[in-house]
């Protein structure tokens, strides 16, 4: 897969989220986010090991200051309540 195809999926998925999150609805980011970090885990399983997906995650763990301050450059302050 290349970089133009994975920038459409991640498209298509900002365009998901954005039909169903409100600008100050923490709930529903909340369980928007929860659902897509399911369906990403449940793609994991089909390729990886429980220990590769768990070494995955610290990767992500580890990337968590660097997006946020992204989301912050492209949204600015945001209180959501």
């Amino acid at each position: 897969m290349d970089n133009t195809e994975l920038m459409a999926i991640n498209q298509k998925l900002w365009d998901v989220v954005n039909e169903h999150v409100g600008p100050t609805d923490s709930t529903q980011l909340l369980a928007t986010g929860g659902m897509m970090l399911k369906v990403a885990l449940e793609l994991y399983t089909v390729v990886l090991s429980d220990d590769d997906i768990g070494k995955l995650l610290e990767t992500v763990k580890a990337a968590i200051p660097q997006n946020r301050a992204k989301m912050k450059s492209m949204l600015g302050e945001r209180t959501l309540h």
